[in-house]
């Protein structure tokens, strides 16, 4: 039996999934070793010395505050219920234009078309810079995991950058550090919706070196850069995230937008499995799935207008908590620029072990929080898929934020006795002496404000 199991090779049963290839394919460990301990015990010194500890649980009550809450209103559901009676819920029905429109006029831009993500937005972009093996991504180390992912999935390289001193992005400088010639392309991330202080000399040093730009603002929709203009503006390319964390939501979903008319029929194509317009079954290249459902673009599409009003609210969050935590030693709030209307608010503290008790203090009084970014050079993925050795880069900035940085509560719902109540919590952690502040809401108190939302008339 062993030996046809090894001509045969291991026979399929009904749980198996076939899929096509991939380039640079990773082993998904946890199909051989199931015990978690087991997945990092062999692990190279550098990775299990810096990996995550285990999340914080909340105490017996659970979360009063979670880091991030859905915002949507009743024209939100109105819209759903619109495009279900009409039988509008497909990538072919009307809301999906309609959504496209509405980031067209909020960016200035002639071109953008929903995705099903955010991921699936930056596989499309990628594709349309035509990258493929040997060509090389200069990409932020201090960002979400998918960033990485989609170069890896066109077949390309990502070049991971470091954070600019005092920064959550990398600058140019970081940038012509890691410069190779077989670079294309530079994704820029705006990582938890700080605007990259250097994004307006990154986009000409893209456009001097014949470079692809691609602006992920998944993190940063409605950012302003230090001028006054919205990032997502300077770059060849920019993709989004509409996943339920994110100021406006569909629950699911993303868009590409274009700077150039040029790229609005590769875009389409991209996105619907390489369909040709004048020939519904002809295809002439291969392509993904990427395309975005009516419902979703029907729930998303009357919050872009409110785009605007949410990220004012996220500026007055900011400065609560700068206000609210200034003086406290130990505690360094996260970069700050012209604008400031961060996605996530963060601080940082002096050490991971502090960092650490400080999130348990929180959770104890049902404060949901979280770390920040574990670079992508020293993840996991690295050791076991195709990049051993990425991980004996040093990128030193990168690596210390992530080491002593996380963010708290920061969503729509919340007031300044909200914050205040957090700020208090944080003082009591370093002034054992100072009294508890007392909860302003209680356990629930989220949901039954976005129940007052959708009673309202839209």
């Amino acid at each position: 039996m062993a030996q046809e199991e090894a001509k045969d090779g291991p026979s399929c049963t009904k749980d198996d999934t076939m899929v096509g290839k991939m380039w640079n394919p990773s082993l998904y460990i946890g199909s051989i070793v199931t015990d978690p301990h087991d997945r990092v015990a062999i692990l190279p010194p550098r990775i299990k010395e810096s990996m995550p500890s285990p999340e914080p649980k909340p105490g017996d009550k659970g979360w009063l505050y979670r880091v991030l809450e859905p915002y949507y209103s009743r024209e939100c559901v109105d819209n759903v219920m619109q495009a279900m009676l009409g039988g509008q819920i497909s990538s072919g029905a009307s809301w999906p234009r309609r959504l496209a429109e509405e980031i067209c006029r909020l960016y200035k831009v002639p071109v953008a078309l929903p995705t099903s993500s955010g991921a699936s937005a930056l596989h499309v972009a990628l594709l349309a810079c035509n990258l493929g093996p040997h060509d090389h991504v200069l990409v932020p180390s201090f960002t979400m995991v998918a960033v990485a992912n989609m170069v890896k999935m066109v077949g390309a390289r990502p070049i991971y950058c470091d954070c600019a001193p005092g920064s959550m992005n990398p600058s140019k400088e970081e940038l012509l550090q890691k410069t190779t010639p077989l670079v294309k392309a530079v994704i820029v991330c705006h990582t938890y919706g700080i605007a990259c202080r250097d994004i307006e000399a990154i986009a000409e040093l893209c456009r001097s070196r014949g470079w692809w730009l691609i602006e992920d603002i998944c993190e940063a929709m409605g950012t302003k850069a230090d001028n006054g203009e919205l990032v997502g503006t300077f770059g060849d390319f920019s993709v989004s995230s509409l996943y339920a964390n994110k100021p406006i939501t569909a629950g699911d979903g993303g868009w590409v937008h274009a700077k150039e008319q040029r790229h609005h029929d590769h875009l389409k194509s991209l996105i619907n499995h390489g369909f040709d317009p004048a020939y519904h079954f002809l295809h002439f290249e291969t392509a993904p799935n990427a395309k975005m459902n009516g419902l979703g673009a029907a729930f998303v599409c009357s919050q872009v207008k409110m785009l605007p009003t949410i990220m004012a609210h996220r500026g007055r969050l900011a400065t609560w908590y700068r206000e609210g935590l200034a003086g406290v030693p130990g505690i360094r709030c996260m970069e700050q620029r012209q604008h400031d209307a961060p996605w996530v608010f963060g601080v940082e503290t002096e050490s991971r072990q502090k960092r650490d008790q400080l999130r348990e203090h929180l959770a104890a009084h049902g404060i949901e929080t979280r770390n920040y970014f574990y670079p992508l050079h020293l993840e996991p993925v690295n050791f076991y898929g195709g990049d051993a050795g990425v991980y004996d880069i040093i990128l030193p900035n990168a690596e210390h934020i992530a080491q002593v940085g996380f963010y708290v509560p920061t969503h729509s719902f919340l007031e300044h006795s909200d914050v205040a109540y957090i700020c208090g919590l944080v003082r009591s952690f370093f002034d054992t002496s100072a009294e508890l502040p007392q909860p302003p809401r209680s356990r629930g108190w989220a949901d039954q404000e976005r129940s007052k939302l959708l009673g309202e008339a839209s």
